[in-house]
């Protein structure tokens, strides 16, 4: 359902992705199990209609194509319009047509109406119950693709098993969703009793909550541990005797305390529940058909190994009680996720169909074959346990959770670090791979660009590189030589002082104080290494490339060929020409030169400058 949730549009943006086109309305149906609509405000819908009768319909509506020789498409989004147009009789409505699944046109239509905010409170309730189904009970999913907090969708779930007398009070505004939602945490049979008393007494919400609670704190029915209230002073036998200290009939009187007491012990048998099941809700934030108890056999059954498969998916696990005397009690062994179940289900009678009918077909061939006394390949008797076929041959494909529980992949996954480590320390060529993926990865956003397309072309790495696709590159290089990647390691290791230094920070950037460090570290001097170039004299000023001619002795060879002062009338010329000149001039060697701004000392702070 992930992958469902991040692909779903809305209808503004379904509208952009496909063809608007024409259809007829007649091949239309509704789908009253798709639409979270249960009523309509009956003057905005003729307000609606009378725009359509003026207007015409100005957004498409969503369809699906169905398989139903009476219609072609049934609606997804859109129900108000199309049924507008079915009253006016107009012929066409401009749709969208999309190929969906009942789970995907159950969240556009409630994305759609949620946009459009007229759902009644109850109505948000019974769409939130069946969408916590279809995305397997996970609440954060839910939260995410309908922006709701969790206590909005705790809340739309407790009213989703409203009884329909409550529903419609709520709907009349005969009560307010307060009372609603007290009356959603009882049994179905004591909401419509209780919701009369509340009309016919014109019962707040807070009066009606601590009648329920005068009804529902007796001390013996407690779940919680009631050694403290014994000579509590809101407990109520205080006030009969004195010196009585049983609490058998006893009320408690102070609902705040009662409360916190109950809740507390939801919290810890659901702390406890974790350790043992993993996956733990209350029976309140789950909706009352959304999950179901795992069997192995009968009717519900998904088979004795999709049942152990089941045992570690992570939508197995337990159910707290919130119900009034059996707070706290944890029921264990269900399935959060129906639709999948279902499919498990299916698998299983279909394998148990097919293991039926082959043993159906061997017993015919056995009676067959009984008519000349033996099996004329075996010569076994068609009784002969090997002309049997085993038990549920047609399950024989392994059995597997739709998701395996976190915790259970951390654990395998440890396994396979633990492997993975011995395979790099075993073979030298995975090692040098990764080395070289690793520095590469880390060191490409600072490199110059048409270095970084020398060195992707080099290892066969493409512009993006996620986490898990690293690996592919990793194994295929070292499919190659050892010498080969200890020499792609070192070529790669090389170009590390070549990162850019966009700050300017020169002895304090990495490519900077590498490059000084890496030098010393060889004993290299770098006026064995300076060549004049024109862009170094560039970054001088006039002065600057004049001061470098007289230090190197170039205006006095400049002048011993061209002449007595040459170099002076050269110096008066502009500095390009003055560049120009000074490279073109070959009969003097800049080797064993070094501009003074180019000793270490002069780049890394130390002050102490040497000569070349």
């Amino acid at each position: 359902m992930n992958a469902v949730i991040q692909q779903l549009p809305t209808q503004d943006a379904a509208t952009a992705q496909a063809a608007m086109q024409h259809v007829v309305v007649a091949r239309v149906r509704r789908n009253p199990s798709v639409d979270p609509r249960k009523g309509r405000h009956t003057a905005l819908y003729l307000q609606i209609k009378e725009s359509i009768r003026q207007h015409g319909v100005q957004q498409p509506i969503i369809v699906r194509p169905i398989d139903d020789p009476d219609f072609d498409f049934e609606v997804v989004a859109g129900n108000t319009r199309w049924q507008c147009t079915v009253d006016l009789e107009i012929p066409t409505i401009p749709a969208i047509i999309r190929n969906l699944t009942d789970a995907e046109a159950r969240i556009i239509a409630a994305i759609e109406n949620m946009q459009r905010a007229d759902l009644t409170p109850i109505e948000e309730g019974k769409h939130a119950m069946v969408v916590l189904a279809d995305c397997g009970n996970d609440h954060a999913e839910v939260m995410k693709l309908l922006g709701w907090s969790r206590t909005r969708l705790d809340g739309r779930i407790l009213l989703s098993r409203a009884c329909a007398e409550v529903e419609e009070a709520l709907l009349q505004g005969q009560i307010k969703i307060g009372h609603a939602e007290l009356l959603c945490r009882l049994e179905d049979s004591d909401q419509a009793p209780i919701l009369a008393r509340i009309i016919e007494q014109n019962l707040t919400v807070k009066e009606t909550q601590d009648r329920l609670f005068a009804i529902s704190r007796d001390i013996s029915t407690a779940r919680f541990d009631t050694k403290d209230c014994a000579a509590c002073p809101h407990n109520s036998a205080a006030y009969i005797d004195l010196f009585e200290t049983a609490v058998s009939g006893a009320k408690c009187q102070n609902a705040t305390c009662w409360n916190q007491k109950t809740s507390d012990l939801i919290q810890v048998k659901i702390i406890e529940a974790k350790a043992d099941y993993g996956v733990v809700h209350t029976d309140l934030t789950l909706p009352k058909d959304g999950y179901v108890r795992l069997e192995a056999k009968g009717t519900n059954g998904v088979g004795e190994h999709q049942l152990g498969a089941c045992l570690s998916c992570e939508k197995y696990g337990a159910v707290v009680s919130t119900s009034a005397g059996q707070e706290g009690a944890v029921s264990g062994g269900y399935c959060f996720d129906r639709n999948c179940n279902k499919q498990m289900q299916t698998a299983y009678q279909a394998a148990l169909a097919e293991a039926t009918g082959q043993q159906a077909a061997t017993e015919q061939t056995g009676n067959e074959a009984g008519q000349t006394g033996t099996n004329p390949e075996s010569g076994r008797t068609p009784s002969s346990p090997a002309q049997k076929p085993a038990a549920g041959k047609g399950a024989s494909k392994p059995a597997q959770p739709q998701a395996l529980k976190k915790s259970i992949r951390r654990e395998a996954f440890n396994l396979y670090g633990q492997m993975a480590c011995k395979a790099v320390q075993g073979n030298r060529k995975l090692a040098l791979s990764i080395a070289i993926v690793s520095m590469y990865l880390e060191m490409r956003s600072s490199l110059p660009s048409e270095l970084t397309t020398r060195i992707k072309k080099r290892l066969g790495i493409g512009d993006f590189v996620s986490d898990s696709d690293r690996c592919k590159v990793e194994v295929k290089l070292a499919e190659q030589d050892e010498s080969e990647l200890l020499e792609l390691l070192t070529n790669l290791a090389s170009v590390t002082p070549f990162r850019n230094d966009n700050a300017d920070a020169f002895e304090r950037s990495l490519s900077g104080s590498q490059s000084i460090a890496y030098i010393k570290h060889e004993g290299m001097k770098p006026v064995e290494h300076f060549q004049m170039s024109e862009s170094y004299l560039k970054s001088l000023v006039k002065a600057g490339i004049i001061e470098d001619c007289k230090r190197s002795g170039f205006e006095a060879h400049y002048n011993e060929v061209k002449g007595d002062k040459a170099f002076t009338k050269l110096a008066a010329e502009k500095t390009d020409d003055l560049i120009k000149a000074v490279l073109a001039f070959k009969d003097f060697s800049w080797a064993g030169y070094l501009p003074e701004a180019f000793e270490i000392s002069a780049q890394d702070g130390s002050g102490t400058r040497t000569k070349g």
